[in-house]
Parts: structure tokens; sequence; C-alpha cells
């Protein structure tokens, strides 16, 4: 009897981890963590009862490296996985630098130095549409997911019984990524465990995104000010890159983007896996039209450690901050949940010449989300750990980037899939709701899932 268990992210974002066993073998797709909102002062959780499956199980399968997808896997270690974790060669690297950071951060909470080095050591790593073997039986290939970097679909052969898990994916171009290439309908899926993040929003195309913002930069310049854009360090911060080196091009030369924070290793990374197999050729292309080996050479976009100031980057923050030119600063946290962004509001947030500019989703309960709401009145953490005030009066805008599929995506997903067996996932409840009344029209059963319940197939 082949089982599907949910430990996480069956009725909400976040800790996403499946498992999906039969009578003696057991894979674990991703295993993340949820994040909470910096003021309730809760460390962030683990998916429900895996680690009662961790010594028994197969092998676990990454689909990108995303914290809520991937950020508990060292913690399996621990409570006595022993096997490998398969992923793709962009996303050991990104979770490497994520895993560490989230030490600093939260200490041991799930996982310590020496599991987070087990982990990385027990990695294999795999091109997309290779087709590798689990166990006998037991055959996975990773499927280009578009989403960021190395992201990948998990598509496993189970004895014949053929698996689809989504993990995030994107029907929309993006500067590193074509859209999702759907599975080939001759070929028809058994079980689909689909994401279903955006199948309640309205998702505006990037060509438009990218004209507001530009106009907005534009009007910040006329003024002026600078402009904050606070972004998350893997995936939208490589794509806000490409985009003004695209669209502003010889603009940057009179009003420079600084990059601060975590941002500047995830780019070291993204220019590590600058070939075909890992991003689009038209990307490639354009590059070597315009002469560039990277997006992020453009003598525009400078690192915060290029400021001309002797000390450290704290220095360097308030000499930037204290120059009558204007600059883009793009940092971190995409939330406003901590990171230089802090240093930056607080030199710079009460001047009206000066923006905010928010370019992704902002959770309920996170600064970002107050901010967008209209709360100017903050208490932040400054980079010695003290609490310090700031009222906003710069101009604050957001800018409804994502990363992950339209419903008309979704949708296209079941179609081509011809699943008879649909499960959604990694979505609210509403979502969930509207994904599933959206498709009452395709002949298939749609599930929505309760953490850790046992789903029975094929007995």
């Amino acid at each position: 009897m082949l089982e599907i268990r949910f430990f996480g992210a069956s009725e909400s974002i976040g800790k996403s981890c499946v498992m999906i066993s039969d009578y003696d073998r057991q894979v674990i797709l991703d295993a993340g963590i949820q994040l909470h909102p910096r003021r309730t002062g809760l460390l962030s959780t683990g998916p429900s009862h895996v680690d009662d499956y961790a010594s028994e199980t197969t092998a676990v399968i990454l689909s990108h490296a995303h914290v809520d997808h991937s950020a508990y896997i060292p913690a399996l270690y621990r409570a006595g996985y022993n096997g490998l974790t398969h992923l793709t060669y962009p996303t050991k690297d990104l979770v490497n630098i994520l895993w560490k950071d989230h030490l600093k951060i939260e200490g041991s909470n799930h996982f310590n130095y020496s599991n987070l080095k087990t982990a990385m050591r027990k990695m294999k790593q795999h091109d997309y549409s290779k087709k590798f073997k689990i166990d006998n039986g037991v055959t996975c290939e990773l499927l280009d997911a578009s989403h960021i970097l190395g992201s990948a679909c998990i598509l496993l052969d189970w004895e014949g019984t053929r698996i689809l898990y989504s993990g995030d994916f994107n029907n929309a171009k993006t500067p590193f990524h074509d859209p999702i290439v759907f599975p080939d309908p001759e070929e028809p899926i058994d079980i689909l465990l689909i994401e279903t993040t955006n199948a309640n929003r309205k998702i505006n195309s990037r060509k438009e995104m990218t004209s507001q913002l530009t106009k907005s930069l534009l009007k910040c310049y006329s003024r002026g000010g600078k402009a904050i854009i606070p972004s998350f360090a893997l995936g939208r911060s490589q794509e806000i890159q490409s985009y003004l080196s695209s669209d502003f091009d010889s603009f940057l030369r009179k009003f420079p983007v600084y990059i601060d924070g975590m941002i500047l290793e995830m780019n070291s990374v993204y220019n590590k896996y600058l070939d075909e197999k890992w991003v689009s050729p038209r990307v490639l292309l354009d590059l070597k039209e315009k002469g560039f080996r990277s997006p992020f050479e453009h003598e525009g976009i400078r690192s915060i450690d290029e400021v001309p100031t002797s000390g450290g980057r704290m220095k360097k923050r308030e000499m930037l901050s204290n120059q009558e030119n204007s600059s883009i600063i793009l940092t971190t946290s995409g939330m406003l949940e901590g990171g230089p962004v802090y240093d930056y509001l607080r030199l710079n947030g009460s001047d009206q010449k000066n923006g905010l500019y928010i370019v992704g989703y902002q959770v309920l309960g996170t600064i970002g989300s107050d901010v967008i709401s209209g709360q100017t009145d903050l208490v932040l953490i400054d980079h010695l750990g003290k609490p310090f005030r700031v009222n906003l009066s710069l101009e604050v805008q957001q800018f409804e980037f994502s990363g992950h599929s339209s419903l008309e995506g979704l949708i296209q997903m079941v179609r081509y899939t011809s699943a008879s067996k649909v499960f959604a996932m990694h979505g609210e409840p509403e979502s969930q709701e509207k994904f599933s009344s959206s498709i009452t029209n395709i002949e298939t059963d749609i599930n929505i899932l309760s953490s850790h319940e046992i789903l029975p197939q094929y007995p």
C-alpha cells in the first residue's frame, strides 16, 4: 500500500514536508521550517512528527533551497537519518549559505553545526531531467521548476506509479528563467502534489511591475533621494539587479545600486551557475550582446564594500546615507524582519525625499506588513541589538512580484499531467478552495489534506 503523509504545508505555507512510503520504503520530499514574525519572540518551528520517521527513511529529496523547504534537513540527521539527500548542483551551494545563516540567528534550535556538516557531506547532486535510482523499483527525476536557481519539481516512478511533487514553480518568464515546461501529456501522472500559493491572488505581469518600479525610482532620483529596496536575498534580489541593469543601464551610472547583506553571497552562487544548464539561454545571449559575463558586473551595480571609507559596513552605510548623490540601496531583509535595512531606515527613514520600495509579499504580522498598511512609527533593533524608534516620512510603495505560478498556471499543470489524484498543498485554506473550485470541470479528485494525515493509494 502506497501512503502519503503531510508533516507540513498541507493547509498553509511553511515547513513543507511530505513522506511517501510503502511496506518497506519511505522517501521524504522537502523538510522546511516555519519562520514567525520577529515580534512574537518565537523561534522557527519544524514539520510535525517527521523526526519519528527519520531513522527509517530511505531517501530525502529537496526541491529547492528556500528555508521553508530545506532548513529542517540537518535536523533529520540529528534525529537519526543517515541516508542521502538528493538535490540539484546549485541548491547545494545555496543551502550551505542559508543554513549557516540560520544557525547564527537561532543557534541549535533545530540542529547544530555538526548536523549541518553531516547533511552537506551526505548530499548527492543531480542535473535536470536525468533519471536516478532511489531504491529498487523507485526512480526520480528533477525537472526545472523555473522558481529560483536550481529549483525542481520532483518526479517519482514508484513501481510504475508516477508521482509529481511540484515544489514551488513559476509559469511566467523571469530574468533568469523561462516559464516552466509542463510534463508531457502523453505520459500521464498518477498522483500530483501541487502548490497553491497564488491560487487566490491576482498576479500582475513582471513587465507591469518593473515599469511601475522604474517610474518610482526615477521620481525618487528627481527628488534627490535614496531609494531603499528591501528584498529576499535569494531569487528576488538577483531578479531586481537584472531588471535594473537592463532597464536603467546607462542611467545607473548616475543613480548607482549598492548591494548589502547576504545578497552578495547569493550573487556569487548565481555567477557560478550562469550556464544553459541552469538559466535560460536568452539570458546568456543577452549578456553576451552587452559584453557582460554577469548581470551583476554592470558598473552601476556596486557592493557596499566599495563605498570609499575606512571601517566596517556600518561606517560604509552611514557614509552612503550621508552622501548628497542619489543612490539605490538593495538589501535584506525582504519583510523588514531584520538585517541591514534597519540601519538604512534609521539613517534615511525620516527624509521625505527618500523612498522605501517593497518588492515581495509581506506575511501578516511582519514589520513589512505593518509598513505597507500605513504604520509609520516603528521600533527596530540596531546592529548592536539595541531597540530604536524611527518615524517613517519617506515614500512607501509595494510592488508585488511573485516567484510562484498564477492560478492559470496551476490549472495548466493539472491539465498537462492528467493526474488521477490531485492533492492541493502549500497554500492557505482559501487558496486551496479557490484552486479546487477552479478545476471542477476536470475529471479528477481534489483532496485538501490535513497535516500528517495518512492517505492510502493503490492498495
